[in-house]
């Protein structure tokens, strides 16, 4: 009876066996091109999720005329666009190439987020945020 030597996690092959060195080329450019795209993309998310949070603290409360319960709202439409979108967008990814529909997304995320900065009510910011 054999058993099969258990792998460490430091011993753990980033390559099948049988993949042969073109594969393990293109595997590793794949890797060096998407890793750090998704890290930075995941770390902006991540930043601009909590940033309203941070800004809510820091005077915007204030500036727009936050009251009750609109911090929470305000984070709720945020899920809420994000759930919602989906819908649209995971019909659009197979008639569109993905090569266009990702790079279009960020950028209107961009410009979505950039324009919250002249809202002027929480109606103006929440819809930005929505979107």
């Amino acid at each position: 009876m054999s058993t099969v030597p258990k792998k460490t996690w430091y011993k753990i092959q980033w390559y099948s066996d049988d993949d042969t060195p073109e594969e393990r080329k293109f595997i590793l450019k794949l890797d060096t091109l998407l890793v750090p795209y998704l890290l930075v993309a995941y770390w902006i998310k991540h930043i601009d999720q909590a940033n309203p949070s941070n800004a809510y603290v820091g005077g915007m409360k204030e500036e727009l005329g936050f009251y009750g319960n609109e911090l929470v709202t305000f984070n709720t439409l945020f899920s809420l666009g994000v759930v919602v979108g989906q819908i649209p967008f995971v019909f659009l990814f197979t008639y569109l190439p993905m090569y266009w529909i990702i790079p279009g997304m960020d950028i209107a995320w961009g410009v979505f987020t950039l324009l919250q900065y002249r809202s002027q009510s929480f109606a103006e910011i929440a819809t930005y945020r929505f979107f």
